[in-house]
């Protein structure tokens, strides 16, 4: 089970739904759950201010942070659980670290759709340092999604390290017994990688875990990896989708796109990323 949870944010207004959501799947793991604001000093450096003015600006700053903490500790103030909430303030470039940090003493990090963040840039940054240096699992809540329980999961399986530990962080997760999908899709087999027969290997590991397994080998039939991973998950019914997160080079990832990227930008559905 899933004891010790963080979710991040950047306001106390436009995160609401997703921190009551977060709250829900908090309460349904019986999970600590804390809340990380996270406040940027500057927007844009080209407006930075003379050093003579840096007292004020400072205590701008502070007023600003106080304004969003009190937002964020009136969101959570009649919560069915306990919340803990606490802040960084800092550059951006810094607040991506902040991040890493809070998903390295989680379970997991609970962040939610892109309008939940004021700052788009925070959000998708936050996500990336994360998963890069963090080592532990994110959770993407997005709009108009509902995630408490897990009893149906789509594991998205491509026999790379990257999705084996995908598989290790969904277990914690998942209600006892629950059913899993592995979906690969346009895989090959091979001896390197899926063996004889691609997702049989995985399947029966976590069957051995006392669960409902079942392999989905997938066509794309034209359509991205990222597109036929989240239209299974949507068409059978799958409270969640897990995939290893950035299985290629962060810089094809960058100019090419991949699975990881592709969802990120639009994602639908409860999204468990693990690297």
């Amino acid at each position: 089970m899933l004891k010790d949870l963080v979710a991040i944010v950047d306001n106390g207004e436009k995160s609401a739904a997703f921190v009551q959501r977060a709250i829900g799947f908090a309460k349904a793991q019986d999970a600590h759950f804390a809340i990380t604001l996270l406040t940027d000093i500057f927007w844009d450096p080209a407006i930075l201010p003379p050093y003579e003015a840096y007292s004020g600006v400072f205590e701008q700053i502070e007023a600003e942070q106080s304004r969003r903490i009190t937002a964020v500790k009136t969101l959570v103030e009649h919560a069915p659980i306990a919340v803990e909430v606490r802040a960084v303030t800092d550059a951006p470039a810094y607040l991506n670290g902040a991040a890493s940090v809070e998903g390295r003493y989680a379970d997991m990090l609970l962040v939610g759709g892109p309008s939940a963040f004021e700052n788009p840039k925070l959000r998708r940054r936050s996500i990336e340092a994360a998963l890069m240096s963090s080592t532990g699992p994110i959770l993407i809540l997005p709009d108009d999604s509902q995630l408490e329980r897990v009893r149906h999961a789509v594991l998205g399986w491509d026999a790379s390290p990257e999705a084996r530990r995908a598989a290790k962080d969904l277990l914690p997760a998942l209600d006892p017994g629950a059913h899993i999908d592995i979906v690969a899709v346009d895989a090959q087999p091979s001896e390197s990688g899926h063996g004889p027969s691609p997702g049989t290997d995985i399947a029966r590991h976590l069957a051995r875990h006392g669960f409902d397994v079942e392999v989905h080998q997938q066509s794309s039939v034209g359509r991205t990896v990222s597109d036929a991973l989240e239209e299974f998950t949507s068409s059978s019914g799958a409270d969640l989708l897990a995939i290893g997160a950035f299985a290629h080079s962060r810089v094809r990832d960058i100019f090419l796109g991949g699975v990881t990227r592709h969802l990120l930008q639009d994602v639908r559905i409860p999204l468990l990323l693990s690297r």
